[in-house]
């Protein structure tokens, strides 16, 4: 009795991996290759392979063109073309898996809140807003920078105009909007 070693696919996938005797009548439906040690997986779809015998599969990248093995969501293929890799959050915005909200923006790769003064363009926030913001900011300053400045100015250390002159930095570098 001659055994032989066989594949049986049926729809491209590989169904079983048999070997024993050549059946008399092959099903119809049902592709047989004969060979021997083969090394493609049962269940595996034959068309990933370059070699069924060898258990050779095709590159991912191609696998990914021919929509045999498609891209999980949020993830694309690396540099490489061998595995997949997270998206960017930019670049899952860019494919509509992600919304921004309306305070929000992509800076590289990422997504940021806007600024108070982006915020403000957009209509966002009213200029009330925006103003109490900056009176903020300028406080913390003066507090930090213009009132030492102030206790040198009583002291008679430094010249008055210096103190000032911060104060104007302060307000030039945080403008208000009119």
């Amino acid at each position: 009795m001659e055994f032989v070693e066989r594949i049986e696919i049926e729809n491209n996938i590989i169904a079983r991996h048999v070997i024993g005797k050549k059946p008399k009548n092959e099903k119809e439906g049902i592709t047989y290759i004969y060979g021997s040690n083969f090394q493609a997986n049962i269940g595996d779809d034959i068309r990933m392979y370059t070699d069924l015998q060898a258990g050779t599969k095709k590159p991912l990248t191609q696998l990914v063109e021919e929509g045999l093995v498609p891209v999980p969501e949020g993830k694309k293929l690396n540099e490489a073309g061998t595995d997949f890799e997270d998206m960017s959050e930019a670049e899952k915005v860019a494919a509509g898996l992600m919304q921004l909200k309306a305070d929000e923006k992509i800076e590289g790769e990422h997504i940021v809140k806007k600024t108070k003064k982006e915020q403000y363009d957009a209509g966002l926030i009213s200029k009330e807003e925006y103003n109490a913001y900056i009176d903020r900011l300028r406080g913390a300053a003066y507090q930090q920078e213009a009132d030492p400045l102030g206790m040198q100015v009583m002291r008679g250390d430094i010249d008055k105009d210096v103190w000032l002159a911060k104060i104007a930095e302060i307000k030039q570098r945080y403008p208000k909007v009119e």
